[in-house]
C-alpha cells in the first residue's frame, strides 16, 4: 500500500513538472537531433548537385523513398539555434513557434531516380529560413522554408 502511494505521489509530480515545462519528454531532443541530421552541415559550404547526391545519400534521405526537397544550412550550431531566439512567425501549419534568419544554404531538388540512386540539383544561396523552434531552451525542431 505505501509503494503504490509513493509510486501516485511521483507520477503527480512528473505530470506537475511536465506541466510546467520543467522536465522535457525525450521527443524534443530527438527532434532536434532530427534536425540536425536532415538540415545541418557546419563543415561544408556546398552548393552543387555532386554535393547535394553525396549529403542526400549519407544523411538517408534517399531510402525508402527519394526525398523530393532537402535544405543543408552552412552554419555553425549555435548560430541556427540563435534564430530561436528571433521575435515568432507563423509556421505553415498554423503554429506560431516559428522564427526566421538569415543564412547560407544549399537546396538540393530532386531530378530523377529511384530510391538509394536519387538524383539531386543544388543550388547554393544566403537567404532567409524559416525554422520551427521547441523545448527550454528552444532549439530548432523543423525546417519551415
Amino acid at each position: 500500500m505505501a509503494l503504490q502511494k509513493t509510486l501516485s505521489l511521483l507520477l503527480l509530480l512528473l505530470v506537475t513538472l511536465l506541466g510546467l515545462g520543467l522536465v522535457q519528454p525525450s521527443y524534443g531532443q530527438s527532434m532536434y537531433q532530427r534536425f540536425q541530421q536532415q538540415h545541418v552541415d557546419t563543415k561544408q559550404k556546398g552548393s552543387t548537385s555532386l554535393y547535394c547526391n553525396k549529403m542526400m545519400q549519407t544523411q538517408g534521405m534517399m531510402r525508402p523513398t527519394c526525398k523530393q526537397f532537402n535544405t543543408f544550412i552552412h552554419a555553425d550550431i549555435k548560430a541556427i539555434n540563435n534564430i530561436c531566439r528571433n521575435s515568432n512567425i507563423r509556421c505553415k501549419n498554423g503554429k506560431m513557434n516559428c522564427h526566421k534568419g538569415r543564412m547560407k544554404v544549399t537546396d538540393c531538388k530532386l531530378t530523377a531516380g529511384s530510391p538509394g540512386n536519387c538524383k539531386y540539383k543544388g543550388r547554393g544561396s544566403y537567404r532567409s529560413v524559416v525554422i520551427a523552434c521547441d523545448g527550454k531552451p528552444l532549439v530548432p525542431v523543423h525546417f519551415d522554408g
